[in-house]
């Protein structure tokens, strides 16, 4: 039986980000750094939640493909495990209503850089 390590929701928050946007990363076209500016400041609620809908669900697979990952030790076992977690992490993003994996990366990437995008989102994991 596996333990589940609760983090607090803004480190966890913060963690996954990081984790996700290497998952996520080679499946999407990333935004040009003018672009985001523009995307930054367009972001609606509707996206948010979108976004939030969806990134929970990908934490769900972070987690069981993390676990799962853990008690792997040959490198090809490892590369094809990784390859199906990030086809799950694209399907669920497809999946999600209003948002599409090309926008969910750039309002990943944003959130990486912007600390009240991420307290935005923090709280909507929150609730």
């Amino acid at each position: 039986m596996t333990e589940k390590i609760e983090m607090p929701n803004a480190k966890m928050f913060t963690t996954a980000l990081t984790a996700l946007t290497i998952a996520v990363a080679p499946v999407a076209t990333l935004p040009a750094m003018a672009q985001q500016s523009t995307a930054q400041a367009e972001i609606s609620d509707t996206e948010l939640d979108a976004f939030v809908v969806a990134f929970e669900d990908v934490i769900a697979i972070e987690q069981e493909y993390g676990t799962r990952l853990q008690d792997v030790t040959d490198e090809a076992e490892k590369q094809a495990l990784i390859n199906e977690a990030q086809a799950e992490i694209t399907q669920a993003v497809e999946e999600a209503p209003d948002i599409e994996v090309d926008r969910y990366v750039e309002i990943l990437e944003i959130a990486q850089a912007d600390p009240d995008l991420q307290a935005k989102l923090t709280s909507r994991l929150q609730n």
